[in-house]
């Protein structure tokens, strides 16, 4: 269009060349028009495909995933296969459950936490020393297990069993931890519970808070040491979970498995602790972890044990001063038949 002009000037002389030439002009217009037009439209084609090129890809992003999905469901229903045909041939390897005194038991696998035996695991009650446990699993996760704690004269009196800790006297924590877990001396657990929590009843506040993170809905506690009081209890369930988490800590395991400990006094003396768990030394498999006694809750005992890779913790409640060794370690030795 730019050419009108010129074309205009010399061919205003004449008027067909001039129409003629208009024309011509009108016509590449047309084209350019055209051609215009055809490539919107391949472009408008073009960003169609991709449209559909990019619904096609996500699509089949989709059915990626799903058949991912698939394949994982797939794979952890084999391994469940796999793991329950495995729990029948153990089983049947274990063969029957021994018979015990015990009222309340519980027996897992910490690892699948697979319940191998349960009896009354959810009646109620008193729990005893056992729920040192508890104690010992809020003093290790503190940290600064070589502080040393200053005794007071509050700490010093309680009921037997007693280490007999005297006022002003230091300690580690590691090594009154030691002592409780190897001797359950209760004057030891009040020491450790004023030292973490700054008294007993923030201990107890802090025992019942732990306790609820570790599914234990149907305990409470009042004190550190499992002495009789209103209002605290658990069921073997309950004290397997406990057991489990406390039997996870590095510390706390070899803290149980010692069958004696030199306690050392801050004057130089020395004396040696031999541990409550008679199990540890009549099976050689077991290897802790905490005993219990009160009237109320009988005889009790946690043990624990390991073979051939197989881990096993066994909860034993009201059970009487003859009846607790054997059946905890009756019952350990089936477990760890498979």
């Amino acid at each position: 269009m730019a050419l009108l002009p010129a074309l205009l000037i010399c061919s205003c002389d004449n008027p067909e060349k001039l129409d003629s030439a208009i024309e011509a002009l009108k016509t590449r217009e047309q084209r350019v028009v055209s051609r215009e037009t055809s490539l919107l439209e391949h472009e408008q084609t073009l960003a169609e495909r991709e449209r559909q090129l990019a619904e096609s890809a996500a699509t089949l992003e989709k059915e990626r995933r799903e058949l991912e999905a698939q394949r994982t469901q797939l794979l952890a229903d084999v391994e469940k296969a796999k793991r329950y045909q495995q729990a029948l041939l153990l089983r049947e390897k274990r063969g029957p459950a021994p018979k015990v005194v015990a009222e309340r038991v519980m027996v897992i696998d910490p690892e699948s936490d697979e319940v191998l035996l349960e009896r009354n695991a959810d009646r109620k009650g008193p729990i005893a020393s056992t729920q040192k446990l508890l104690t010992a699993l809020l003093v290790v996760e503190g940290g600064d297990m070589d502080n040393m704690v200053t005794i007071e004269d509050a700490d010093t009196k309680c009921p037997p069993v007693r280490i007999g800790l005297k006022a002003g006297d230091q300690y580690s924590r590691r090594s009154l931890l030691t002592a409780l877990m190897v001797k359950s001396s209760n004057d030891i657990a009040q020491a450790l519970a004023r030292d973490h929590a700054g008294s007993q009843v923030a201990f107890a506040a802090q025992m019942n808070a732990r306790a609820k993170e570790l599914g234990m809905n149907d305990s409470h506690f009042v004190n550190p040491n499992g002495l009789p009081v209103e209002g605290q209890y658990s069921t073997a369930r309950d004290l397997a979970k406990l057991a489990k988490a406390a039997d996870a800590l590095p510390q706390i395991r070899a803290m149980v498995s010692n069958r004696t400990y030199v306690f050392k006094r801050p004057d130089g003396r020395e004396e040696t602790l031999e541990n409550t768990n008679r199990v540890l030394r009549s099976y050689q498999y077991c290897d802790g972890m905490k005993t219990g006694y009160t009237n109320l809750s009988g005889y009790c005992l946690v043990a624990s044990g390991e073979k051939e890779g197989r881990r096993r913790i066994v909860v034993v409640l009201n059970s009487t001063s003859y009846s607790v060794w054997k059946d905890a370690q009756a019952l350990l030795e089936w477990a760890l038949q498979g």
